[in-house]
């Protein structure tokens, strides 16, 4: 027999109902940028993947996203994420991004210590980073560990598992890649509803052939890493391209895109956003020129930070 079974029906449901009649269901909360909003928010309780080639992005577009939510809103994110380690790194990469100077003391736009430190107070307790090591980093235990975290903090707002095949399958894990992705894709579903957080997976795509032109084509939600029956499962399906990288790995040119939302009525459209990255500053900026997100407002205007 089923250990917990839940049966509803309309007259269960009806207080709920009727909040959302007078107030409107949950929707997705702003990115801080209209052109982004278009192709998706931030909706608690909902699973996202977010895709891409190697090296063209995606963790650091979805970092970026996460710093905004975290200076504007004073909100927390649980970050798992190997590639990362060590975490120091981790931390200093958002400095660079926030303050748009370099961390790098070879670097001609090198940050001064005081800004550092400003910076650092900034975002010390908005990212908490998990780390487990191998064989025990499985998803299962990562967000066994996140969930604490989430009853220990009450601001905690997103979750992210970075990359997904830097963790260990659990021994109860599927070993075909469908029902593997069925797996997951069910935990972090639950997970994303039970805590009401917004629960991030990092993944790969499969390399494609070259087009006659040298370029990959744009990555597809069918074509993750590991099947395409991880894009049944998700609530939201992201990608990050730069669509030159093969050809021109100095270009500049960014997509950042939506391929599947399950409730566009309430978190946006399917559609491909056209960004540029400025490596100096580690910032994501429109095609204008002008930063996606106005980070320098955060900063103080005394130059002895400078």
């Amino acid at each position: 027999m089923p250990k917990e079974v839940e049966i509803y029906t309309p007259e269960d449901c009806w207080d709920q109902m009727e909040y959302e009649l007078d107030n409107g269901p949950i929707k997705g909360t702003t990115t801080y940028n209209d052109e982004l909003d278009n192709a998706w928010t931030w909706r608690p309780g909902e699973y996202n993947i977010w895709t891409g080639y190697a090296n063209e992005g995606k963790s650091l577009m979805l970092k970026q996203l996460c710093l905004i939510k975290a200076l504007e809103e004073d909100v927390k994110f649980l970050f798992s994420s190997p590639e990362d380690m060590p975490v120091a790194e981790f931390y200093a990469d958002m400095i660079h991004t926030l303050s748009g100077r370099s961390t790098d003391k070879d670097r001609d736009n090198f940050i001064s210590k005081d800004l550092y430190r400003y910076c650092f107070e900034l975002i010390k307790d908005k990212f908490i980073f998990v780390n487990i090591k191998p064989p025990d980093n499985t998803i299962e235990n990562t967000l066994k560990e996140f969930e604490k975290l989430i009853v220990k903090h009450d601001d905690v707002f997103g979750c992210i598992l970075d990359p997904i095949l830097k963790f260990t399958p659990s021994k109860n894990a599927p070993d075909r890649d469908d029902k593997f992705a069925a797996h997951i894709g069910m935990l972090a579903t639950q997970f994303a509803i039970d805590t009401m957080t917004s629960v991030h997976l990092v993944m790969h795509q499969l390399t494609p052939k070259q087009n006659t032109a040298g370029l990959y084509e744009k990555p597809n939600m069918y074509a993750v890493k590991s099947g395409g029956s991880w894009a049944d499962g998700v609530s939201n399906m992201l990608f990050v391209q730069r669509p030159n990288y093969s050809q021109d790995k100095m270009d500049t040119k960014v997509i950042m895109g939506s391929q599947k939302i399950k409730k566009q009525k309430l978190v946006g459209i399917p559609q491909d956003i056209e960004l540029t990255f400025n490596r100096k500053t580690n910032r994501y900026q429109t095609t204008s020129g002008r930063d996606m997100f106005n980070f320098n407002k955060f900063l103080p205007k005394n130059h002895k930070f400078w």
